[in-house]
């Protein structure tokens, strides 16, 4: 890839900074190669901490930083998640709370008896450390000493040993020497606190990310952080807003849905598309394996699985994944990966190694611990189990019941100390539920993706059609006092419009936005079906593709 000038500023820059990079600049190629500069530059003993949002994203960076046999030192690379219990809390909890009872488990607050659960009513995602009182602090540290982390609130755990800890402290600064962030948007308060105490201790900090991709205020995460940064005096300032990914026309129609009044690049013709389907989700998946045939064939797409069905909510996906006679394949979560037990993140990246075949064994494992720093027998057992785990993936009784032991087996060289049975009964459910099992497998050439707009954040596809474009869907928006259907009330505007913006940007060649006469809600009831009024903001249809009888 040719080096622009706008990344060549941010790869010549030797301090903190802040970055924001629109979809399709190259962020993850200016990341990886700084990370490569960095590396040549450290010891042995030092590394660089390079946080990514989610473990698919961080693979990739990992992948891409070390693609040339580079030596990853003694660096981290994960989410936030990971590196606050990996670095910060298991380590160093016990240097001011006591050693646990029991080997640390990450749980829910929601988990606990009701009568334990009110012992948390004071707390929330976006409590500052600062606003913290020391009784409440002390019922983190009995749960702490019985062996129980809450995942609600590992940030503001994390927070406060790194800043009670002096060795936390010390060996964060000994053995750190740069510490990237991305997706920064989507940052909580105490991962902000955090991140700009570490920068205090010399270690040099960057965040990148982009204000119009926020879309997890639901979950306590905001882009004002993020925001802040690019007025702080102590971080350069770089913006990438070139995007090399998409047509000039899909990079107009989404910008322009942020700012009416953006500069529109030159383009002949728009491959963004309107189409209002007659009938429910039923006709819409007729009408989409009626077409999909001319869209590989207008679009030069070589493979189904370069185009992705993207809807609002699991509800319509399912429906859609129900509906659709087209090979597809239904992406969906699970607790499993949700969970951050060391087990959890073990067994899944397990399954991705098994349903993957250009995922290497040796990634996994360098996941949670050096493979070279292991004994010469714990390497000969680990490819054993190996060679045993094969990559079969049929489905059935006997090979899960196989897996599931090798994992257990695998799990027991890589973090003998971590065992728990959580992790264990997370992996037995998926192995239990064929779609979420499958959902480990990356869509085969032939097959069509169905996901989340929330699900696909980050990815990319030739050609994206974008479903749930309707009134009441998207944006979200309720009646509002005494049920006045005329003055609604919105659950997020902006974020709703950002998840907007992350569906459309997905597309490199075409986005084919999808509306339709008539819709299923929440009850499972179909229902007249109305445009979303993103459609016709700011009479935005004119940047659309027209059809020869002058339609949208």
């Amino acid at each position: 890839m040719k080096i622009t000038e706008q990344q060549d500023l941010i790869l010549s820059y030797e301090g903190c900074a802040v970055v924001i990079a629109s979809p399709g600049s190259g962020k993850t190629f200016v990341l990886s190669k700084k990370i490569k500069q960095n590396l040549k530059a450290l010891k042995a003993h030092e590394g660089v901490i390079a946080i990514s949002y989610t473990n698919k994203a961080s693979d990739e960076l990992r992948n891409r930083s070390l693609s040339e046999g580079e030596n990853p030192m003694s660096s981290f690379f994960g989410t936030i998640d990971k590196f606050y219990i990996s670095e910060i809390i298991v380590p160093f909890g016990k240097h001011i709370w006591g050693i646990p009872e029991n080997e640390i488990e990450i749980k829910k607050i929601d988990s606990l008896p009701e009568d334990e659960k009110s012992l948390f009513d004071w707390f929330t995602r976006d409590v500052s450390l600062d606003a913290i009182q020391y009784y409440q602090i002390d019922v983190f540290k009995e749960y702490f000493k019985k062996g129980l982390v809450f995942i609600e609130a590992i940030g503001v755990m994390a927070n406060y040993i790194y800043s009670n800890s002096c060795a936390c402290r010390k060996y964060i600064k000994a053995r750190y020497k740069y510490l990237y962030i991305d997706e920064y948007q989507d940052s909580g308060l105490s991962q902000h606190e955090l991140f700009l105490k570490i920068k205090n201790l010399g270690v040099v900090s960057v965040a990148v990310g982009d204000l119009n991709q926020s879309i997890y205020a639901f979950s306590g995460k905001d882009s004002r952080y993020l925001d802040e940064l690019t007025r702080n005096a102590e971080f350069k300032y770089f913006v990438l807003d070139k995007n090399h990914r998409c047509h000039s026309s899909i990079i107009n129609y989404s910008n322009y849905l942020l700012n009416h009044k953006t500069e529109l690049l030159r383009s002949e013709k728009s491959t963004v598309y309107f189409r209002r389907i007659d009938g429910w989700e039923l006709n819409v998946s007729v009408w989409i394996d009626r077409n999909v045939p001319e869209i590989l064939k207008v679009f030069n797409v070589e493979r189904h699985n370069q185009i992705a069905i993207l809807t609002r909510g699991n509800r319509t996906a399912d429906l859609i994944n129900r509906n659709l006679k087209t090979s597809h394949k239904l992406f969906i979560g699970n607790d499993l990966d949700n969970n951050l037990n060391v087990w959890s993140g073990i067994f899944s990246n397990l399954l991705s190694y098994q349903m993957d075949p250009k995922r290497r064994f040796v990634d996994v494992v360098e996941e949670f611990i050096s493979f070279e720093k292991l004994s010469r027998r714990k390497k000969n057992e680990l490819n054993a189990l190996k060679n045993r785990l094969g990559r079969d993936t049929v489905y059935d009784n006997e090979v899960k019941g196989e897996m599931r032991e090798i994992f257990k087996e695998i799990a027991k060289i890589i973090s003998p100390n971590s065992e728990n049975n959580d992790s264990v009964i997370l992996l037995d459910k998926v192995l239990q539920n064929r779609q979420e099992f499958e959902s480990y497998r990356p869509a085969d050439d032939n097959e069509l993706n169905i996901m989340t707009l929330h699900k696909s954040k980050g990815l990319e596809y030739d050609v994206v059609i974008h479903l749930d474009l309707h009134e009441w869907i998207l944006p979200n928006k309720r009646p509002g006092v005494n049920n006045d259907f005329n003055n609604p009330v919105y659950g997020d505007y902006n974020q709703d419009i950002n998840l907007h913006y992350v569906g459309i940007t997905r597309a490199r060649k075409a986005c084919i936005l999808i509306s339709s006469t008539k819709r299923t809600n929440s009850n499972n009831e179909v229902r007249v079906g109305r445009d979303s009024e993103f459609l016709w903001v700011n009479q935005i249809e004119n940047l659309r593709n027209k059809r020869s009888d002058g339609r949208n």
